[in-house]
């Protein structure tokens, strides 16, 4: 999200941006379809299956990586009904319609037909624009129940905050093995929508003692979690299943690349000077690239295809999305130096 969207003060936390970004780049991997994220599905490789299908596994954590620097940022904010309803929401708003407008536009000129008010509107009310502008929607609503989650989440205890975060997780986990072994979902109805659970994680990771000082017991214990989730995951999708099925296992990869980045942070890893105001500049960046990036790689697809031949899909793919993101830097900064963007992006 923008800036303004965030919350973010002016002192930006780098391991937060560093989240972002690695969330932007796991989202356009996902976008790749047979040239990276699915060439799994269709190669004879083993390589290409292998790294693509490793690939799809981290790309899984993007809009959850997403939802939890949103959380962590917004929700121990304490702002006025007036500002999150007069001026975030609004703000919000006019992101998802003059984008909408703009892909409208684009569609009528890639299809050739005559585009009009009244299709427009109807694509625009039942998300068929762009499917992945989902994203906007779900985030507005978000917006809209943001107050109540607020009163509700920063008066809880320790030992609340603590009991929270077992019933995220555990109500996921014990979701997905009822589903895997039995068919059907875990008996007690205690469900979290995947936003709402991603957006409270990540409040909780910031303000759970339990959770913030772990240490390097914390550390290991992260890294042999990342493993083994991206481990089961690979089996699972290996046989032929959707790694949506695991998503538990997707949310636990993904706290431990959260609690990672922050550890890094906090030991001095990116303490450089120059390294950091790069890290910042791309992280504030990374809201508008999420929104034209599809227009990038479209435009910069040949890096793909010469390249593909040469040192196999997925390094490929890597080195084009590579290309999209420091391309979408340069236009995103350059747009938000526009009147109309400069709120926006």
């Amino acid at each position: 999200m923008s800036d303004h969207e965030t919350g973010r003060s002016k002192e930006k936390i780098v391991y937060l941006e560093i989240c972002r970004i690695i969330a932007v780049f796991c989202i356009m991997y996902q976008h790749t379809g047979g040239r990276g994220a699915d060439a799994w599905v269709y190669t004879e490789s083993a390589w290409v299956y292998v790294t693509s299908l490793i690939g799809t596994i981290i790309g899984s954590i993007g809009v959850p990586l997403f939802w939890m620097v949103s959380g962590a940022l917004l929700l121990p904010k304490r702002e006025s009904w007036r500002k999150v309803y007069g001026k975030r929401i609004p703000r919000f708003t006019g992101v998802l319609i003059i984008f909408s407008v703009i892909r409208y536009f684009y569609l009528c000129m890639v299809e050739g037909c005559d585009g009009h008010a009244g299709e427009f509107f109807w694509r625009f009310y039942t998300q068929e624009i762009f499917l992945p502008y989902w994203f906007l929607y779900e985030y507005l609503g978000v917006l809209l129940v943001l107050p109540f989650l607020r009163k509700l989440i920063q008066n809880l205890t320790e030992q609340e905050k603590r009991l929270l975060f077992v019933l995220v997780i555990g109500w996921n986990i014990l979701n997905d093995i009822s589903h895997t072994y039995l068919g059907v979902g875990f008996v007690l109805n205690l469900h979290f929508q995947s936003a709402i659970s991603y957006f409270m994680l990540g409040y909780l990771m910031e303000n759970c003692r339990m959770l913030r000082q772990r240490g390097k017991g914390g550390v290991r214990f992260d890294i042999g979690l990342a493993v083994f989730t991206m481990a089961v995951l690979y089996r699972w999708g290996c046989g032929q299943h959707g790694l949506e099925e695991l998503g538990s296992l997707t949310m636990l990869l993904t706290m431990a690349v959260y609690d990672l980045n922050r550890y890094m942070d906090e030991k001095g890893i990116w303490d450089n000077t120059a390294l950091r105001c790069f890290i910042l500049w791309c992280g504030s960046n990374v809201f508008g690239i999420y929104l034209i990036e599809d227009y990038l790689r479209n435009a910069t697809a040949f890096i793909w295809e010469r390249s593909a031949p040469y040192i196999g899909a997925v390094p490929a793919c890597c080195v084009w999305l590579l290309a999209v993101f420091l391309l979408g830097n340069v236009l995103v900064s350059g747009l938000r130096r526009l009147p109309v963007f400069n709120n926006m992006l």
